[in-house]
């Protein structure tokens, strides 16, 4: 037995599909920056289809809306606000979908000395007096390097810190 009152499901047309993913794309940019991967990823799980997303994220790249350099650079910015290294921050970006030459022009930012990053978030962590015991200092670098700071970076910091401003936080 057929029950003729339950209506068929209605196919979309192409363009009101674009249409409802620009929508959510706008309310989803609205709320923070994204990649184009992150955005195309977004859209997948709202179930939209390739060809859909594909002209969506084209639409939101041709309005600036979505910019993977623009977004590399804050991502950089706001990697080392919260105390991560060039390393995590680079992991991180690979991960979101950009591509080397993206992530390279990301970290060209002359305002980010990873070396102070790396001597100023040990200098809010650690006491000077920790550094004196070995185990002490081995497990305050390997702090460091887990935070995604270079081997010389997170070294530099524990040197500076012990010896204060001495060496004048040269890191040459």
């Amino acid at each position: 037995m057929v029950d003729e009152s339950s209506p068929e499901p209605v196919e979309l047309s192409f363009e009101e599909l674009f249409a409802a993913a620009r929508a959510f794309a706008m309310r989803s940019l609205a709320r923070r920056e994204s990649a184009e991967s992150e955005l195309a990823k977004r859209l997948r799980l709202q179930g939209f289809n390739e060809e859909v997303i594909e002209a969506v994220v084209e639409y939101c790249r041709g309005y600036n809306w979505v910019n993977d350099d623009r977004y590399g650079a804050m991502a950089v910015r706001a990697g080392a606000a919260k105390g991560h290294g060039p390393i995590k921050i680079r992991f991180d970006l690979r991960r979101k979908g950009l591509d080397d030459m993206q992530i390279d022009a990301a970290f060209d930012q002359p305002e980010l000395d990873w070396f102070e990053l790396a001597f100023a978030l040990l200098e809010r962590r650690a006491r000077v007096a920790d550094l004196g015991d070995f185990k002490l200092r081995m497990k305050w670098l390997k702090y460091l390097l887990g935070r995604g700071f270079t081997q010389e970076q997170a070294r530099y910091a524990i040197s500076a810190m012990q010896q204060g401003d001495e060496i004048g936080r040269a890191h040459v």
